[in-house]
C-alpha cells in the first residue's frame, strides 16, 4: 500500500519547481526554529503539527517539496500507491491508516499524500478516516511531516482542509520558474534564448515546460549564432507539446475538437457597428484612459502582451479590431468625449 524512500535513494539532481523549492525552504526554517523552541512549547502544551498542504494547478511540480526536505532534513519520505488506496476491494480506509503508522514506525519521516481530492474525496469514509489519523499525527509528537497536495480543493471536505498547519498556494509557473527550468535541461545549447522562450511560454504549467525544454534540447542547434524569436514561436508551435496547464488553451482545444468554428478577425468587425464600435471605446475610456491608451499602444506595435494586457483585453476584446490608425482615431475621440461628458457632469 505504501512505498518508502530513503535520503539515499532520492537523486541528487532534479528538475524542480523553483517556486515550490523556495516553499519548501520556508518550511525547513520552520522545522529548524521549532529545534530551538522545542522545549519551551512543550513545557506550554504547544504543539507543531508539521502537516503542510499545497494546492496548485495541474502540472505543478509537489514532489519538489518532499525531494527538498528529504535531502536537507534529511527525512524518509513514505507516499501511498494509488492503485491500493484507490481500489475497493483492498479496504480503501484501513490501507490509509496503514500509511500513518508505517510513517510513525520510521520517523523521522514525511507521508506525501497526492491527489487529497481522488483518496479522500468530499463526504466520503476515506475522508473521514484521513481526518481523524491526520489529527493523531504531529512532528511535535511522532516526528512525522504530513503533506497533502490537490489540485481541486474544491472536492475535498472544508474540515480536512482545515486540519493543516501550513497552506501553501502555487497560482501558476513564474518567469523564474519558467527561466530555471530551461536553464537547466538547455544547458550547454548557448543558441537558445531562455528568456524569450519563457516569455512566449506564460501561463504554461510546470510539467507543459519540461516537457517543451526536452523537446527544444532535441531539436538541431543552430549552425551559426542565436536563434531568431520567430524561429523559436516556430519550434515551440510545431513541438507538439500541448499547455494544458493554460486553461485558455483547453478552452480553445475543446472548442475546436467539439467542431465549433471561430469567427474570422476580419468578420469581427461586422459584429462591432461603427456607432456601437465609438460607445465601446467611450466605456473603456472612462474606466481607464491610461490603461486603454497602453494597451492600444502595445497592440499597434505588435508586442508581446502581458497578463495584464490580456486581462484588460478579456474586458475590452473590441480594441482588437480595426488598423493602428483606426485604435488611435477612435481613442482620441472617445477622449475628448469623455472629457466633455465629465465637464457637464461637473456643472
Amino acid at each position: 500500500m505504501v512505498t518508502l524512500t530513503t535520503p539515499e535513494q532520492v537523486p541528487t539532481e532534479r528538475v524542480s519547481q523553483y517556486t515550490v523549492v523556495t516553499y519548501a525552504a520556508e518550511f525547513l526554517q520552520l522545522l529548524r526554529r521549532y529545534d530551538t523552541l522545542k522545549t519551551k512549547m512543550d513545557d506550554r502544551g504547544m504543539e507543531f503539527g508539521g502537516r503542510v498542504l499545497l494546492i496548485g494547478p495541474p502540472g505543478t511540480d509537489f514532489g519538489a517539496f518532499t525531494h527538498f526536505l528529504a535531502r536537507e532534513v534529511p527525512i524518509k519520505i513514505i507516499s501511498y500507491k494509488m492503485e491500493g488506496v484507490l481500489d475497493e476491494n483492498k479496504r480503501g480506509p484501513d490501507s490509509l491508516r496503514v500509511g500513518f503508522e508505517f510513517s510513525k514506525r520510521n520517523s523521522p519521516s514525511a507521508l506525501y499524500i497526492e491527489k487529497l481530492e481522488a483518496i479522500g474525496p468530499r463526504n466520503s469514509v476515506q475522508s473521514v478516516v484521513l481526518q481523524d489519523e491526520i489529527k493523531n499525527t504531529s512532528w511535535s509528537g511522532d516526528e512525522v511531516i504530513v503533506i497533502g497536495t490537490t489540485t481541486r480543493p474544491g472536492q475535498v471536505d472544508r474540515e480536512l482542509l482545515s486540519l493543516f498547519d501550513r497552506t501553501y498556494i502555487v497560482e501558476g509557473t513564474s518567469v523564474e520558474d519558467r527561466i530555471r527550468v530551461l536553464e537547466q535541461v538547455l544547458k550547454g545549447r548557448e543558441d537558445f534564448d531562455v528568456s524569450v522562450v519563457a516569455e512566449l511560454t506564460e501561463g504554461w504549467g510546470f510539467s507543459d515546460i519540461n516537457h517543451l525544454a526536452t523537446s527544444l534540447y532535441m531539436t538541431d542547434e543552430a549552425e551559426s549564432g542565436e536563434i531568431t524569436r520567430e524561429r523559436i514561436e516556430e519550434l515551440i508551435e510545431h513541438s507538439g507539446v500541448a499547455a494544458f496547464g493554460d486553461s485558455r488553451f483547453l478552452d480553445s482545444l475543446v472548442r475546436k475538437t467539439s467542431g465549433a468554428r471561430q469567427p474570422e478577425l476580419s468578420k469581427i468587425s461586422e459584429e462591432y457597428p461603427d456607432e456601437f464600435l465609438d460607445q465601446l471605446y467611450l466605456m473603456a475610456v472612462g474606466e481607464n484612459y491610461a490603461e486603454t491608451q497602453r494597451v492600444i499602444e502595445v497592440l499597434n506595435e505588435g508586442l508581446p502582451l502581458s497578463a495584464k494586457d490580456k486581462e484588460f483585453l478579456s474586458r475590452h476584446p473590441f480594441l482588437l479590431t480595426g488598423s493602428a490608425e483606426d485604435r488611435l482615431t477612435r481613442l482620441l475621440r472617445a477622449k475628448k468625449g469623455s472629457d466633455r461628458l465629465h465637464r457637464i457632469m461637473g456643472r
